[in-house]
């Protein structure tokens, strides 16, 4: 019943909340963590940005075509819905960007490459397929979909993939990855047994979100799974978790019975380039467009 901290303090607790997000996982594909950007906070976003301008301004001074088209190109790993939303927007804002760098947009070229045949494949967002295919498509740079892609390697020049059992690169001085996450490390470290653990590293929680073994212990967010009612690593159903565990906290200093956590989505949300959105409403209703993106934003 303590937590250590690496600066040495300790604290030690009647209950434990573990809340600790997840991490981008590169799935071991070679040069990965060297060469490709992540893409899991404000921070990452804006280091992507950087790289693309720098780019930019590096073909305006380059003559050698291929040099220069390889400045021009941006591959995303991954066509979840990070890789979806990701690529819409910089092929909106690429070319403002390459008009301020006085760079040509014709040469512009964004790439989504995904290791299954279609885009956000198993995903809660994956009836706004269609919606999504679009909005790739109608954008200021249409967006070039590299499907049942597997990636083998990744270097400072561009990755390695294949296709249909065939080798082939694709040449890129800045590459984004979507791909994947998995749950903080500290989570592998813990005495849970196995039996108590999902493929991916997820905590087995009980309905009121405590671990099975540990009662003073609630999980929550990405951290955490439930077997009867498996949720989405979505915010909407951490924000949700998370106010069923303040609910419980409350209960167990009362001396009251605690609820097991009710979770209920909304619809899900895709931001589809500037201005445009889809709101998939309760799983009813999809308002798109302008529409769409002032829900988004609203929410």
């Amino acid at each position: 019943r303590c937590v250590v901290l690496d600066s040495g303090k300790t604290y030690y607790y009647s209950n434990l909340v573990l809340a600790l997000g997840g991490k981008t996982t590169y799935f071991d594909t070679p040069g990965a963590a060297e060469y490709a950007l992540p893409f899991t906070s404000a921070d990452e976003a804006v280091a992507l940005s950087h790289r693309i301008k720098d780019n930019l301004n590096q073909a305006v001074q380059t003559k050698d075509s291929e040099a220069r088209k390889q400045l021009l190109t941006v591959a995303i790993i991954g066509a979840g819905p990070a890789g979806v939303e990701l690529a819409c927007t910089l092929a909106d804002l690429m070319p403002i960007w390459c008009v301020e760098a006085g760079a040509d947009p014709e040469e512009l070229r964004v790439v989504l490459v995904n290791r299954s045949d279609e885009i956000l494949k198993g995903d809660i967002n994956s009836r706004l397929r269609d919606t999504a295919k679009a909005a790739l498509q109608n954008r200021t740079v249409p967006v070039e979909l590299l499907l049942d892609a597997t990636v083998t390697g990744i270097s400072a020049d561009g990755l390695e993939y294949t296709k249909q059992d065939q080798m082939h690169f694709l040449p890129a001085k800045a590459i984004s990855w979507t791909a994947g996450t998995e749950p903080a490390p500290l989570l592998r470290d813990l005495p849970i047994p196995s039996a108590h653990k999902d493929k991916r590293g997820r905590l087995q929680v009980t309905p009121t979100l405590q671990l099975p073994d540990f009662p003073e212990v609630f999980v929550g967010g990405d951290c955490a799974y439930i077997d009867s009612n498996p949720q989405p690593a979505t915010a909407q159903a951490a924000y949700q978790q998370g106010t069923a565990i303040a609910r419980n906290l409350k209960a167990l200093a009362q001396g009251d019975m605690l609820k097991p956590a009710r979770i209920t989505m909304r619809g899900t949300l895709m931001k589809l380039g500037l201005g445009e959105g889809v709101a998939n409403l309760f799983d009813r209703l999809e308002v798109g467009g302008k529409a769409g993106h002032l829900i988004r934003e609203g929410t």
